[in-house]
């Protein structure tokens, strides 16, 4: 079986992939008057062999237009950086946009290889301001394994359509990808026709056989888009992480096709006004039933906002190195929202009343709940004894919030958003429903609007009690967080890995590797209120140690998952629990070994 990639490896903050470069620093139109300087400068360095071994270093407040696509080819890769932005207009994010002219724009960069960028704003317009539809394409490389890696680090995606080949602002088109998103930032993702297509990042539109191995976006943005993640036909995603981000205002699913997901964890976030567009009760409700049904609860919508559906392995559709229960799914610390603005829209919008006058009830469209009832029971299967299935999938319910954060200034184009949603409900007119575009377009930095808010809750309501989302909002609080990220990151993984925060201390005692698995009896016993279980494994594989009841319901898991060979020390801690005798099983695909131990408290 595949296995998680290591957390060194997807938490690497602002890392390069080579080491030892030289830096070329690019100028800009408005130094030079000259299109085409950075893809002058890059071709350049192809030719001369450098272009691995080479930074591009482009100046703040410069606008690069390309005068033709960046290919890469393969085993070539690249890295563009600029400084740092601070609170003034002259330190704003150099802009890369495109030429008026009429060539193919379809690709900005066609890449074969890595590509690292850092502080850079990529519009998805040309020169003059008119949207283009293009994207940042990652393509298979020679060797089958070897996964395509894009590293960006305080970059803005901004006025991006529905992308090449209808895919993303990042389009894969790969076997393997690991993109990692920090501080970054999806502005406007909004397409110029069918405007609810945009995403940050998409396989392309009916395409297939494509596979994330890895994303992770952290301290991100989204604003006026589709979706963050799209995958269909038969393909799927390994490792998703979304920690710490902002999404506001989304068309459809914050991560559609997520039914066929392997690993993920959704936290720390907000997400307000996802999936406007909502669903209908004639398309959930059984023959025979009534809208009044629907109100009621008697109808289930046929999915989450959040994610698309939660697909039984069995059902995929294509092959898999993974069952259901090697898959982990943890969602907690996030709020899931509609604003009242928008919520009241469902019904007062006029598609909504001209059906409601029509007694046509059923077609009006409702906001979709952040998971789907299936999906809620597929997380919380239980066996025959009561006892949960999937131990490493879960919901913390007590962490989920539906307030208003209140941001203070929300980048909602209210009027033209509304209209917009209105024509998705009835004609399926399109008008343009960003917000400030122009913003964009005059490079206005900052950007108008301001993702921080009031709701004092939501300030301490993220694990270590920082803000929920993007914690750029809040730079005075970022520090502190980056200093114990670590710290979070583990609690994240031991609620993956063993569907806790806290697990129980398993450690490996030195000696020769066992023959045999064994179970020895604990120590001490009696106890009160924490006691020692050793055993051995002579051979790696699956491994759980479980205490019971003398009814035989299972009260605690010490130990649960993939362990090698050797022997090994578990506590138990039954400080919660009332004096009796207990059980204590050691099982492995196998093997069952049983003992007692009695608590005296």
């Amino acid at each position: 079986m595949k296995k998680l990639i290591l957390l060194s490896l997807l938490l690497m903050f602002g890392t390069t992939l080579f080491a030892q470069k030289d830096t070329v620093v690019v100028p800009g139109f408005y130094e030079t008057g000259q299109y085409g300087t950075l893809n002058d400068a890059i071709e350049k360095a192809i030719n001369d062999g450098t272009i691995n071994n080479t930074v591009f270093k482009l100046n703040p407040y410069e606008v690069y237009v390309l005068s033709r696509s960046i290919y890469l080819d393969h085993g070539q890769n690249l890295e563009i950086v600029a400084p740092k932005p601070g609170d003034t207009q002259e330190s704003a994010p150099p802009q890369i946009v495109w030429t008026e002219e009429g060539i193919d724009r379809a690709y900005i960069i066609q890449s074969y290889g890595d590509i690292v960028m850092k502080n850079i704003w990529v519009r998805y317009a040309d020169f003059l301001g008119n949207k283009v539809s293009g994207s940042i394409v990652f393509e298979n490389q020679d060797e089958a394994n070897d996964p395509e890696i894009g590293i960006f680090d305080g970059c803005i995606f901004d006025y991006a359509g529905i992308g090449a080949e209808s895919g993303g602002a990042i389009t894969v088109k790969a076997d393997h990808f690991v993109g990692k998103f920090y501080n970054s930032y999806w502005r406007n993702n909004s397409d110029n026709h069918f405007r609810y297509y945009g995403r940050a990042v998409s396989f392309p539109y009916q395409s297939s056989g494509w596979h994330y191995d890895t994303l992770m976006f952290e301290n991100c943005s989204f604003t006026n888009l589709s979706r963050i993640i799209m995958q269909e036909g038969n393909e799927y995603s390994d490792n998703v992480y979304i920690n710490h981000c902002t999404l506001l205002n989304s068309v459809e699913w914050v991560f559609q096709s997520a039914g066929w997901l392997r690993n993920a964890a959704i936290t720390n976030s907000l997400f307000v006004n996802p999936m406007m567009i909502g669903y209908r009760a004639v398309d959930v409700c059984p023959d025979g039933m009534t809208y009044d049904d629907f109100k009621n609860g008697l109808c289930n919508s046929p999915g989450g906002g959040l994610i698309n559906g939660l697909t039984p392995v069995d059902s995929f559709g294509f092959a898999v190195d993974f069952t259901d229960f090697d898959r982990k799914l943890y969602i907690g610390h996030i709020a899931y929202l509609y604003q009242d603005f928008y919520l009241n829209w469902f019904t007062e919008a006029p598609s909504a009343k001209e059906r409601i006058r029509n007694r046509e009830s059923d077609l009006i469209y409702n906001p979709s709940p952040m998971l789907g009832q299936d999906e809620i029971d597929f997380i919380d299967s239980t066996d025959a004894e009561g006892n949960k299935v999937f131990k490493t999938m879960n919901v913390d319910w007590e962490t989920i919030y539906s307030e208003d954060p209140l941001f203070i200034e929300p980048a909602t184009n209210q009027e033209a958003l509304l209209t917009f949603m209105n024509y998705k409900w009835s004609n399926n007119a399109d008008i343009d429903w960003s917000y400030r575009p122009d913003a964009g377009f005059n490079q206005e930095w900052p950007l108008p609007e301001n993702l921080a808010y009031t709701n004092e809750k939501y300030k301490t309501a993220a694990m270590g009690g920082f803000p929920l989302g993007d914690l750029n909002w809040f730079p005075d609080v970022k520090p502190a967080w980056e200093a114990q990220r670590d710290q979070e990151w583990e609690i994240i993984n031991n609620w993956l890995n063993y569907g806790t925060p806290n697990p129980v201390s398993v450690r490996e005692i030195a000696g020769k590797i066992p023959t045999e698995y064994s179970l020895k009896q604990n120590y001490p016993n009696p106890f009160n209120p924490t006691t020692n279980i050793e055993y051995s494994v002579p051979k790696e594989g699956y491994v759980s140690i479980k205490i019971f009841n003398m009814l035989g319901q299972q009260i605690a898991t010490l130990f649960e998952g993939n362990q090698k060979a050797g022997n090994y020390s578990v506590t138990f801690d039954a400080s919660n629990l009332p004096s009796g005798v207990y059980v204590y099983r050691l099982e492995t695909d196998n093997i069952t070994l049983t003992k007692k131990l009695m608590l005296m408290k």
